[in-house]
């Protein structure tokens, strides 16, 4: 199985403070890896490593045989890492097919013009469809989150990193929005999954758990779920 992600050695902070230290993992194809931690653990600093949007202070980050530390964030785009971000950050007073059309990178169509990338996004959420000419800003939550995935779809990454896709939604549309990253990685795409939402251990091929920036727990879905530390600590289960 191809590797389409290789974190080594990754330390990275803010000013003084050294928010990840010594972080190595490996995605491969097809893969969902879950990175979980309290508030305040390091995950999301690790995705913004990834995509460009900090420098780190050490380490190296490998995604399609290239070094992705250095790169803005949309050269790491080109090369097949898409991020969704906390917040869905969608443009409000755009329509949901023009943030799908402002998104799309004709040098990682993969052959598909924007029309055909548009309809599989539509053929994914249907619901997108309804509201394909509504304002994003007059949309749910949970719609909006449907959007922001989608919007990171429109090129056909090879990653699709999501930061707490379930943040702010109601148990029934966060448990639609993991129903639809489980059909997304059967389709070849690989996951690296941010969360604080139990349910996220039931996509998970493997994953870590990070206190204070350390990892202090890894290994594969079974071990993450027979953990202690993850029930206690992560779960808030005994």
């Amino acid at each position: 199985m191809s590797e389409v992600l290789r974190v080594e050695g990754l330390s990275a902070g803010y000013g003084d403070l050294i928010a990840v230290h010594d972080v190595s993992f490996s995605i491969g194809q097809g893969d969902v890896f879950v990175l979980l931690g309290a508030n305040g653990a390091g995950k999301t600093t690790i995705l913004r490593c990834i995509t460009g949007l900090m420098s780190p202070r050490q380490g190296r980050i490998i995604a399609g045989g290239a070094e992705l530390i250095g790169k803005k964030a949309h050269e790491v785009a080109k090369l097949g890492v898409s991020h969704v971000p906390e917040g869905r950050r969608v443009f409000t007073h755009l329509s949901v097919e023009e943030n799908l059309g402002v998104s799309f990178i004709d040098a990682r169509a993969k052959g598909r013009t924007l029309r055909q990338a548009i309809d599989e996004i539509y053929a994914l959420f249907p619901r997108l469809s309804e509201r394909r000419k509504q304002h994003a800003g007059t949309m749910s939550g949970g719609e909006q989150q449907m959007l922001a995935i989608g919007r990171a779809l429109m090129n056909a990454p090879d990653l699709l990193m999501l930061d707490e896709p379930s943040l702010g939604l109601s148990p029934l549309m966060a448990e639609l929005v993991f129903e639809r990253l489980a059909v997304i990685r059967a389709g070849g795409t690989s996951i690296l999954l941010v969360e604080q939402n139990s349910s996220c251990l039931e996509l998970a091929d493997r994953g870590l758990m990070l206190a204070n920036g350390h990892v202090v727990l890894a290994g594969d879905r079974a071990a993450l779920e027979d953990s202690d530390m993850v029930r206690r600590a992560y779960l808030g289960t005994n």
